[in-house]
Protein backbone atom coordinates (compact mmCIF):
# COMPACT_ATOMS: atom_id res chain seq x y z
CA UNK A 1 0.00 0.00 0.00
CA UNK A 2 2.63 2.68 0.91
CA UNK A 3 4.55 1.77 -2.45
CA UNK A 4 1.74 2.51 -4.32
CA UNK A 5 0.60 5.71 -2.50
CA UNK A 6 4.57 6.40 -3.00
CA UNK A 7 4.11 5.63 -7.10
CA UNK A 8 0.82 7.63 -7.02
CA UNK A 9 2.62 11.28 -5.17
CA UNK A 10 5.82 10.86 -7.22
CA UNK A 11 3.31 10.76 -10.71
CA UNK A 12 1.56 13.72 -9.40
CA UNK A 13 4.52 15.65 -9.18
CA UNK A 14 5.80 14.78 -12.35
CA UNK A 15 2.81 15.91 -14.09
CA UNK A 16 2.71 19.03 -11.95
CA UNK A 17 6.51 19.84 -13.22
CA UNK A 18 6.32 18.74 -16.65
CA UNK A 19 3.97 22.10 -17.76
CA UNK A 20 6.81 24.49 -16.12
CA UNK A 21 9.84 22.63 -17.77
CA UNK A 22 8.15 25.06 -20.67
CA UNK A 23 8.39 27.90 -18.52
CA UNK A 24 12.29 27.66 -17.14
CA UNK A 25 13.64 30.89 -17.07
CA UNK A 26 15.20 31.97 -20.72
CA UNK A 27 13.30 29.43 -22.58
CA UNK A 28 12.07 30.48 -25.69
CA UNK A 29 8.44 30.60 -26.13
CA UNK A 30 7.02 28.72 -29.06
CA UNK A 31 5.87 31.75 -31.19
CA UNK A 32 9.59 32.40 -31.26
CA UNK A 33 11.27 28.71 -32.66
CA UNK A 34 12.45 29.03 -35.74
CA UNK A 35 9.59 28.22 -38.12
CA UNK A 36 10.50 24.61 -39.91
CA UNK A 37 11.70 25.64 -43.74
CA UNK A 38 9.28 23.43 -45.14
CA UNK A 39 6.48 25.21 -44.44
CA UNK A 40 7.74 28.68 -45.25
CA UNK A 41 5.34 30.08 -47.84
CA UNK A 42 6.20 33.16 -47.89
CA UNK A 43 6.88 34.52 -50.95
CA UNK A 44 9.17 37.45 -49.87
CA UNK A 45 10.80 34.89 -47.84
CA UNK A 46 11.40 32.42 -50.66
CA UNK A 47 12.14 34.69 -53.42
CA UNK A 48 15.19 36.05 -51.48
CA UNK A 49 16.26 32.80 -50.07
CA UNK A 50 15.81 30.59 -53.71
CA UNK A 51 15.98 33.20 -56.82
CA UNK A 52 17.02 36.51 -55.46
CA UNK A 53 20.69 35.35 -56.18
CA UNK A 54 20.41 35.21 -59.68
CA UNK A 55 17.42 37.02 -60.51
CA UNK A 56 18.35 39.55 -58.71
CA UNK A 57 16.42 41.08 -55.20
CA UNK A 58 13.31 42.36 -57.45
CA UNK A 59 13.14 40.15 -60.21
CA UNK A 60 15.64 42.78 -61.81
CA UNK A 61 19.53 43.71 -62.79
CA UNK A 62 20.76 39.70 -61.72
CA UNK A 63 22.71 37.81 -63.73
CA UNK A 64 20.00 35.24 -65.24
CA UNK A 65 16.88 36.83 -66.90
CA UNK A 66 14.69 38.90 -64.84
CA UNK A 67 11.52 37.43 -63.82
CA UNK A 68 9.61 41.21 -63.31
CA UNK A 69 9.66 41.85 -66.91
CA UNK A 70 5.83 42.22 -68.46
CA UNK A 71 6.70 40.77 -71.77
CA UNK A 72 8.35 37.66 -70.17
CA UNK A 73 5.34 37.53 -67.86
CA UNK A 74 3.00 37.68 -71.19
CA UNK A 75 4.44 34.79 -72.48
CA UNK A 76 5.43 32.77 -70.28
CA UNK A 77 2.89 30.43 -68.89
CA UNK A 78 2.66 29.06 -64.94
CA UNK A 79 3.16 25.68 -66.16
CA UNK A 80 6.73 26.72 -68.30
CA UNK A 81 7.51 28.49 -65.02
CA UNK A 82 7.07 26.15 -62.26
CA UNK A 83 8.40 23.58 -64.53
CA UNK A 84 11.74 25.68 -64.80
CA UNK A 85 11.37 25.96 -60.95
CA UNK A 86 10.81 22.23 -60.16
CA UNK A 87 13.27 20.61 -62.54
CA UNK A 88 15.82 23.11 -63.45
CA UNK A 89 16.87 24.46 -67.20
CA UNK A 90 19.49 21.88 -69.22
CA UNK A 91 22.03 24.12 -70.75
CA UNK A 92 21.76 26.76 -68.60
CA UNK A 93 22.83 27.89 -64.74
CA UNK A 94 19.27 27.41 -63.26
CA UNK A 95 19.01 24.32 -61.15
CA UNK A 96 16.11 21.92 -60.11
CA UNK A 97 14.40 23.30 -56.59
CA UNK A 98 12.07 20.33 -56.38
CA UNK A 99 12.68 17.95 -53.84
CA UNK A 100 11.62 15.34 -55.98
CA UNK A 101 14.54 16.33 -58.15
CA UNK A 102 17.31 16.74 -55.29
CA UNK A 103 16.31 20.70 -54.50
CA UNK A 104 14.80 21.83 -51.65
CA UNK A 105 11.19 23.30 -52.57
CA UNK A 106 7.85 21.75 -51.52
CA UNK A 107 4.95 21.67 -54.28
CA UNK A 108 3.33 24.41 -51.99
CA UNK A 109 6.12 26.56 -52.20
CA UNK A 110 7.01 25.69 -55.84
CA UNK A 111 3.30 27.32 -56.13
CA UNK A 112 3.60 29.89 -53.97
CA UNK A 113 6.87 31.25 -55.71
CA UNK A 114 4.60 31.10 -58.84
CA UNK A 115 1.81 33.16 -57.47
CA UNK A 116 4.17 35.39 -55.84
CA UNK A 117 6.03 36.16 -59.37
CA UNK A 118 2.06 37.09 -61.16
CA UNK A 119 1.31 38.98 -58.15
CA UNK A 120 4.40 41.02 -57.59
CA UNK A 121 5.30 41.92 -61.24
CA UNK A 122 2.28 40.46 -63.36
CA UNK A 123 -0.49 42.30 -62.15
CA UNK A 124 -0.89 44.73 -65.24
CA UNK A 125 0.91 42.49 -67.98
CA UNK A 126 -0.86 42.13 -71.32
CA UNK A 127 0.01 40.37 -74.09
CA UNK A 128 0.63 42.64 -77.53
CA UNK A 129 -0.53 41.89 -80.50
CA UNK A 130 2.16 40.04 -83.03
CA UNK A 131 4.36 39.43 -79.81
CA UNK A 132 5.96 36.08 -80.65
CA UNK A 133 4.81 32.89 -78.82
CA UNK A 134 7.49 31.78 -75.74
CA UNK A 135 7.68 28.68 -77.86
CA UNK A 136 9.26 28.37 -81.58
CA UNK A 137 6.30 26.97 -83.81
CA UNK A 138 9.68 25.21 -85.93
CA UNK A 139 13.31 24.99 -86.79
CA UNK A 140 14.85 28.19 -87.64
CA UNK A 141 17.46 28.89 -90.64
CA UNK A 142 20.78 29.89 -89.82
CA UNK A 143 21.53 31.88 -92.90
CA UNK A 144 18.27 33.73 -92.95
CA UNK A 145 19.41 34.46 -89.09
CA UNK A 146 22.69 35.80 -89.93
CA UNK A 147 20.60 38.15 -91.73
CA UNK A 148 18.59 39.32 -89.17
CA UNK A 149 21.60 39.48 -86.69
CA UNK A 150 23.34 42.09 -89.04
CA UNK A 151 19.85 44.23 -89.32
CA UNK A 152 19.06 43.61 -85.28
CA UNK A 153 21.86 43.26 -83.28
CA UNK A 154 25.16 43.75 -84.68
CA UNK A 155 25.22 47.47 -83.68
CA UNK A 156 25.44 46.85 -80.26
CA UNK A 157 27.18 43.38 -80.46
CA UNK A 158 29.41 43.97 -83.53
CA UNK A 159 29.53 41.75 -86.89
CA UNK A 160 29.60 38.40 -86.65
CA UNK A 161 28.45 38.89 -82.72
CA UNK A 162 32.35 38.30 -81.39
CA UNK A 163 32.76 42.08 -80.24
CA UNK A 164 30.61 45.81 -79.76
CA UNK A 165 29.41 48.47 -77.37
CA UNK A 166 26.91 45.55 -75.24
CA UNK A 167 29.07 42.82 -75.87
CA UNK A 168 29.74 39.42 -77.73
CA UNK A 169 27.39 36.81 -78.22
CA UNK A 170 29.70 34.30 -79.89
CA UNK A 171 31.05 33.35 -76.86
CA UNK A 172 31.26 30.21 -75.74
CA UNK A 173 30.92 31.06 -72.08
CA UNK A 174 27.95 33.09 -72.82
CA UNK A 175 26.11 30.23 -75.37
CA UNK A 176 26.68 28.11 -72.73
CA UNK A 177 24.42 29.54 -70.15
CA UNK A 178 21.73 30.08 -72.49
CA UNK A 179 20.02 27.42 -74.35
CA UNK A 180 17.84 28.18 -77.42
CA UNK A 181 14.42 28.60 -75.35
CA UNK A 182 16.66 31.10 -72.99
CA UNK A 183 18.12 32.83 -75.87
CA UNK A 184 14.25 33.10 -77.63
CA UNK A 185 13.04 34.35 -74.06
CA UNK A 186 15.87 37.04 -74.29
CA UNK A 187 15.00 38.18 -77.75
CA UNK A 188 11.50 38.68 -77.43
CA UNK A 189 11.45 39.82 -73.86
CA UNK A 190 14.82 42.07 -73.71
CA UNK A 191 16.41 42.61 -70.93
CA UNK A 192 14.72 46.24 -69.65
CA UNK A 193 16.59 46.43 -66.46
CA UNK A 194 19.81 46.09 -68.52
CA UNK A 195 18.76 48.16 -71.72
CA UNK A 196 18.62 45.04 -73.94
CA UNK A 197 15.49 46.11 -76.33
CA UNK A 198 12.64 43.51 -76.72
CA UNK A 199 11.05 42.29 -79.83
CA UNK A 200 9.50 45.47 -80.88
CA UNK A 201 12.21 47.94 -79.48
CA UNK A 202 15.02 47.83 -82.01
CA UNK A 203 15.52 51.20 -83.20
CA UNK A 204 14.55 51.44 -86.85
CA UNK A 205 13.49 48.44 -87.18
CA UNK A 206 9.91 46.73 -87.59
CA UNK A 207 8.75 44.52 -84.39
CA UNK A 208 10.19 40.77 -85.12
CA UNK A 209 8.04 37.73 -86.49
CA UNK A 210 8.57 34.68 -84.53
CA UNK A 211 9.93 33.24 -87.85
CA UNK A 212 12.32 35.75 -87.27
CA UNK A 213 13.14 35.02 -83.56
CA UNK A 214 14.14 31.21 -84.41
CA UNK A 215 16.32 32.15 -87.55
CA UNK A 216 18.31 34.24 -85.29
CA UNK A 217 18.17 31.52 -82.69
CA UNK A 218 19.37 29.27 -85.00
CA UNK A 219 22.26 31.42 -86.11
CA UNK A 220 23.51 32.00 -83.02
CA UNK A 221 23.39 28.20 -82.21
CA UNK A 222 24.97 27.14 -85.05
CA UNK A 223 28.10 29.42 -83.14
CA UNK A 224 28.29 26.85 -80.36
CA UNK A 225 29.93 24.22 -82.64
CA UNK A 226 32.15 27.34 -84.39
Amino acid sequence: MIKRRLAFVIAAIALAILPACSRFPGRPSSSAWPENPSKVTNFTVLYSDNCAGCHGPNGQFGAALPLNNPTYLAIVDDASMRNAIANGVAGTSMPAFAISSGGMLTDDQMTAIVNGIRSQWGKTTEMAAGTPPYLADGAGDPSSGAKVYGAYCAACHGDGGTIGKAGAVVDTSFLALYNDQSLRTLIIAGRPDLGHPGWHDYPGQPPLASAQVSDLIAWLAAQRQS
